[in-house]
């Protein structure tokens, strides 16, 4: 059993001497090649070996317009940013960096089949004070027509008041925990035609 565990310990030691030497050298590598410091692009397509894309990083004059089901729609905004593909060529999110002349919006999505699943956004108006950051979630509209989905959970700041909101299915509130810019809190439930049933 010394034997062996001495075996082992003189393996390890050794293994991490190796690796240690090896860092050393990939830094030095790296450090004195001066022309592996800087990639400039102004889009990079990774695909897979069929040929479809599966991740693309562009600026905002080649960011590609959506792809569902195969088919090629036009693009509410004009980001720069990273799309994510599936196998298909089909998008499913990404991360998209919107600058144009009235606003900032910041966006990370994560997509169903044919629309939006779930969303961090961040935006801030350049002409007003407006200001909200938050997370969104849908369901999947299983009609499956592309842009389509059901908005559940909206968590949200917005000018100062944060809330929680949560729908139906019909994307109408019937629960909402609030606490505006003041800092007075409320919660608020609604029936299915959206009228108030209960305030706190």
């Amino acid at each position: 059993m010394k034997t062996t565990s001495a075996f082992f310990k003189l393996l390890f030691g050794a293994l991490l001497l190796f690796n240690i030497v090896l860092v050393c050298i990939l830094s030095y590598m790296l450090l004195n090649d001066k022309s592996s410091t800087f990639i400039e692009a102004e889009r990079i397509d990774i695909k897979d070996d069929t040929g479809n894309n599966r991740i693309v990083i562009s600026n905002a004059k080649h960011i590609p317009d959506p792809i569902i089901g195969g088919k090629t729609f036009q693009r509410a905004y004009t980001p720069a940013g990273l799309i994510f593909y599936d196998k298909n060529g089909d998008e499913r999110g990404g991360l998209a960096i919107t600058d144009n002349e009235e606003t900032n919006l910041n966006a990370l999505a994560f997509d169903y089949q044919n629309a939006d699943a779930i969303g961090i956004l961040a935006q801030d108006n350049k002409h007003d004070n407006y200001f909200r950051a938050g997370l969104v979630i849908n369901d999947k509209d299983l009609s499956g027509k592309p842009g389509h989905n059901i908005n559940r959970i909206n968590m949200m700041t917005e000018n100062g008041n944060a809330s929680l909101i949560i729908k139906d299915h019909n994307e109408i509130p019937r629960i909402v925990l609030k606490v505006d810019s003041l800092g007075t809190p409320t919660i608020e439930m609604f029936d299915e035609k959206g009228i108030t049933k209960w305030k706190q």
